[in-house]
């Protein structure tokens, strides 16, 4: 047989298929907005995520995952671009990529450089005026047909109290925003397949952001009596610049259960409307040759640390998301507990498609840890609160190792905070001042000097405490 192969031109093998090169992957990106970790596949089995746990079960979790920025658009414009907030100086909602990253080739461009069709329906950029044509063959994210809901937010963004509140649709999901964009998605990889070549299709799922709407049958899978509520620890140490989020200046909701339940009546809406998209995807013999990777832009506080709601703090609470990958190359049931970051999504989509590496990138492909799932690593946040006193905008520079947080305020002047994770998990007592923890905080240091200092630009501040809030437009989320 050898011989005989040996007297066959090159050529001719080629043109028959026997040396046929494999085709390139498929990439289906899923973006969850404000999904934190409370999932059946992170441990916390009264969640109802059946599609979510058996994509993770197919592939990868990665454990310790954390966004550059715990805000939509600074996190977003971050992992689109593979460039850190310090890079970028995008720390608010209004600024597209294109305009803080003028010659950044953006993650779905450079797909699409690279002969892939590539569309995106619902929240993937942060809103439609901030994506950017360069990307995309496609690109929707229209508004829903589900009256309730479209309601829901009006009264949101109409001037109401800011408070995280729920509503109840008494429609089945179907027509809302993540209900249609979902049966979008079905619909285009329905088209591709029937055309064939390889694709980048994202979804952008924007529930759980408040407003909280979902159809009853969600709601009713968490009875607010049912829903563990741990007691909280006493916070120790803890600067008063590092108790903020958005919803800071807000009225506490009336009952924390009860809102609790709105967030997770909205997860499992969601995950319902994944598992469309997955089953779609089994139907069409898809699977196996399509990178699927799902996260969340950061996460959500849900009353925690003394009644702190949303995201935009430096907890892990806003900063640690999910992360999940499954697909050609990944192995089934990985479990990896470095930490992570989101910039890593870019060079890993390009690494596992076998495609050439843009410069520019900051992250890290993390395709060598689904090998050694436990090498050593660590992962970097930034956000900017306000200090109301002083009426000045400071920085929070967070780094994350395998068992320790370690975040400087304004470089320290504001306060500092070191978090050990084997003994307080949820990080309510600062040890800063521990000496047994004296070389921890030694690397942590060095680690956090590696970073350049944040580019200037705008930041962030929560809307109820801002004095030039009432003067400003808000932009829509």
């Amino acid at each position: 047989m050898h011989r005989l192969l040996r007297l066959f031109p090159l050529g001719l093998l080629l043109a028959s298929g026997w040396a046929s090169a494999p085709a390139r992957p498929n990439v289906l990106l899923i973006v969850v907005d404000d999904l934190n970790t409370l999932l059946g596949a992170y441990g916390h089995g009264h969640v109802k995520s059946p599609a979510i746990d058996r994509l993770a079960a197919r592939g990868a979790r990665f454990e310790r995952a954390y966004a550059q920025y715990p805000l939509c658009n600074p996190s977003r414009v971050s992992f689109l671009s593979g460039r850190r907030p310090e890079t970028s100086g995008v720390y608010i909602l209004a600024t597209p990529a294109r305009a803080a990253l003028p010659d950044a080739v953006l993650l779905p461009e450079h797909f699409r450089r690279q002969g892939y069709y590539t569309a995106g329906v619902g929240k993937v950029f942060h809103n439609v005026r901030n994506s950017d044509p360069a990307a995309w063959d496609l690109y929707e994210d229209g508004a829903g047909e589900d009256d309730e809901e479209k309601a829901a937010l009006n009264a949101r963004y109409g001037g109401g109290d800011g408070r995280p509140r729920a509503h109840v649709l008494s429609s089945d999901g179907a027509r809302t925003r993540d209900g249609l964009n979902a049966r979008r998605i079905r619909q285009l990889l329905g088209e591709r397949a029937a055309a064939g070549g390889s694709f980048f299709l994202a979804l952008g799922f924007h529930k759980p952001h408040l407003p909280w709407t979902a159809p009853r049958r969600f709601f009713d899978l968490y009875p607010p009596a049912r829903i563990p509520m741990p007691a909280e620890p006493a916070l120790r140490g803890v600067p008063p610049i590092a108790l903020q989020t958005e919803l800071t200046g807000f009225a506490q909701p009336d009952s924390q259960a009860a809102a609790v339940q709105g967030y997770l009546a909205c997860v499992s809406f969601i995950d319902e409307q994944l598992g469309l998209v997955l089953d779609e995807l089994d139907r069409l013999r898809l699977t196996d040759n399509t990178l699927v990777m799902l996260f969340s832009d950061h996460g959500f506080h849900l009353g925690d640390h003394g009644g702190l709601w949303a995201k935009l703090s430096a907890f892990d609470n806003a900063t640690r998301v999910p992360l999940l990958a499954a697909g050609p190359g990944i192995p089934r049931g990985t479990v990896v507990s470095t930490p992570v970051e989101l910039l890593d999504v870019y060079p890993t989509l390009v690494d596992l498609s076998g495609l050439p590496k843009p410069p520019g990138l900051e992250g890290r492909s993390l395709r060598p840890l689904l090998a050694n799932p436990s090498a050593a690593g660590q992962a970097y946040s930034l956000v900017y609160h306000y200090d109301v006193n002083r009426r000045i905008d400071v920085a929070g520079r967070t780094v994350i190792g395998a068992r320790w947080r370690y975040t400087e305020w304004g470089g320290g002047e504001h306060g500092r905070e070191l978090y050990w994770r084997p003994d307080d998990p949820e990080e309510y007592h600062n040890r800063i001042a521990d000496p047994a923890l004296a070389s921890t905080l030694a690397e942590a240091r060095a680690q956090l000097a590696q970073l350049p200092q944040p580019k200037a630009g705008p930041a962030n501040r929560p809307r109820a405490i801002d004095p030039d809030a009432k003067q400003a437009k808000q932009t829509r989320k």
